[in-house]
């Protein structure tokens, strides 16, 4: 019964029109049954904002001034502060499927005042680049370009100094021809000013409060902490084990992988928003997380149970052998 799914829809998927569970239910009669739980979403985003400022908050309580103890602690806060907004930052990919509300323009109403100022996007431009990955996934024609790259301490350099920011940008730019029409340039520069003048008020603010330490902790946490952890994430849900470092995976093609990740509390804000379950995601790319427990029952009780099964890792464990070095070509 497997061989008759080989064709997929989308890269790395397998057909799920005619999906039926061992208790009869129809894949469809259980995609027409889910509503997204908004109110979860919510709650899921204020907690992570919470967070995200809570780190601020230590920072400041360190000392105020050029205070030695707040400067030498700004890195730690600023390990924290990444973490969290990269956890926040994930739900603008929720609102890019319509998951915020169940009104698609107060959806990107909300998502716009709330979510994309972090990162200096607009929903409607991020939307459409985003599906060129689904659509792309593991090919050279993918606008997400972290997974080409193997998460090592050279990765890590490069992305502290801000040279893997520049090849995201590039190809993003390099997309923006896919997009909806109505994302202009013009709206693209106002969304990019709405995130500048966003962080210039929040750095500004500790600045003139005289919390050096917690504007420097900012500074580090969104500019350097923040970027790495988001392109971490990528390389662990995509990469392929058999990738090599000295492939250029923009030419030549990667291949689809989707990866489940183990669900205790650090996977869980890692990848928040239902990353990390990213296959389902990429099976059900307009589901919302908040639905993912359910699809994944459905799964295992029919014969896709092994697809599943075999995508189940953690994220240190891929890490691991993403990192681990290899000889050319092995």
């Amino acid at each position: 019964m497997m061989e008759t799914r080989a064709r997929t829809v989308l890269p790395g998927n397998p057909v799920l029109d005619g999906v039926v569970a061992a208790d009869g239910k129809r894949w469809e009669d259980v995609r027409r049954s889910l509503v997204p739980r908004y109110g979860w979403v919510w709650v899921d985003i204020g907690v992570r904002y919470a967070l995200t400022f809570a780190g601020v908050a230590a920072a400041c309580a360190l000392g105020t001034g050029w205070d030695p103890l707040a400067l030498a602690a700004a890195p730690v806060f600023a390990v924290w502060i990444g973490f969290w907004f990269a956890s926040v930052v994930l739900f603008m990919h929720e609102a890019a499927h319509y998951n915020l509300h169940p009104d698609k323009s107060t959806n990107d109403r909300l998502a716009d005042a709330f979510v994309c100022p972090l990162t200096g996007d607009a929903v409607a431009s991020y939307r459409a680049l985003h599906w060129q990955h689904h659509l792309h996934l593991g090919e050279p024609g993918d606008t997400e370009v972290s997974y080409h790259y193997a998460p090592t301490f050279r990765f890590l350099v490069e992305t502290m100094v801000g040279l893997h920011a520049l090849r995201v940008f590039e190809r993003h730019q390099n997309g923006a021809g896919q997009e909806n029409p109505t994302a202009t340039k013009h709206a693209r520069g106002l969304a990019l000013a709405r995130g500048l003048v966003v962080h210039g008020v929040i750095v500004g603010v500790l600045a003139a409060g005289g919390w050096y330490g917690g504007a420097l902790a900012w500074i580090l946490g969104v500019g350097v902490v923040f970027p790495y952890f988001s392109a971490l994430r990528q390389q662990l849900e995509h990469r392929s084990f058999t990738a090599r470092a000295e492939v250029d995976y923009n030419l030549v093609p990667h291949g689809a992988v989707n990866r489940m990740f183990g669900g205790g509390p650090l996977a869980r804000s890692f990848g928040a928003a239902g990353f990390r379950q990213h296959l389902l995601h990429h099976w059900c790319p307009s589901v919302s997380y908040t639905n993912y427990e359910e699809i994944e029952e459905f799964f295992l009780a029919t014969d896709l149970r092994p697809l599943v099964d075999e995508a189940r890792t953690s994220y240190l464990g891929v890490w691991r052998r993403l990192a681990a070095p290899r000889a050319p070509g092995s």
